[in-house]
């Protein structure tokens, strides 16, 4: 599928927004639990803690948001937690059908976003951005053959195999390696997955035979 060049220039930005981390965001009185267990993964604990912006970055907010600060936290946390997830799973569904990360994909990927994400602002390196990316594309794809479904666009993931996803989260959860503790967290994350959909591609425009970016 095709990106027109207005979609292509606000999915750098989306991008570029991601790799920030959502700084900006904070807690109503500056202070954050984070012990709190949120959620397991595959015997992985994703504590407050894993998910929630810096002291110095709450503080920030903190003078933005105002009377939304507490809001925009529980939202970027959940956020936060929830690509955590999908990270941990999706490793692992990638270890299980051997997937590697394509070189070839990287290299392209850095030389398209390269001159636009700063190393001052971004919280990672463009080459652990970008092999990120590439395998969760390569990931996605494998997803989609093996279970078909619905793909959506979101400003973060400009085709994303939703009802796959479903069903892979679905079966570690069946299977108790997914584990959602908190339950705003778990009502807000499965949600997701709930039709309507604002932006669903037609079966016809789906298209896993090369990353958005090319």
């Amino acid at each position: 599928m095709r990106m027109t060049s207005t979609i292509r220039s606000s999915l750098a930005t989306a991008l570029l927004i991601l790799s920030s981390n959502l700084a900006y965001a904070a807690q109503a009185n500056g202070q954050v639990d984070e012990q709190g267990v949120l959620a397991m993964v595959l015997n992985t604990e994703i504590r407050m803690a894993d998910v929630v912006p810096s002291e110095e970055e709450r503080k920030n907010l903190k003078q933005q948001a105002k009377d939304n600060y507490a809001g925009m936290l529980d939202y970027v946390v959940r956020v936060n937690a929830s690509n955590r997830i999908y990270e941990l799973v999706l490793e692992d569904y990638a270890k299980q059908k051997g997937i590697t990360v394509n070189q070839t994909l990287v290299s392209k990927f850095i030389e398209k976003f390269e001159g636009q994400v700063s190393s001052e602002t971004a919280t990672k390196p463009i080459k652990e951005i970008a092999a990120k990316q590439v395998l969760q594309f390569q990931t996605e794809k494998a997803m989609y053959e093996e279970f078909g479904g619905r793909v959506i666009f979101r400003q973060s993931n400009p085709q994303m195999p939703i009802d796959a996803y479903n069903t892979l989260l679905s079966r570690y959860r069946d299977a108790g390696e997914l584990s959602i503790i908190d339950e705003d967290l778990r009502d807000a994350f499965w949600d997701v997955f709930t039709p309507p959909f604002q932006y669903e591609i037609s079966p016809e425009n789906v298209d896993f035979n090369q990353p958005w970016w090319l």
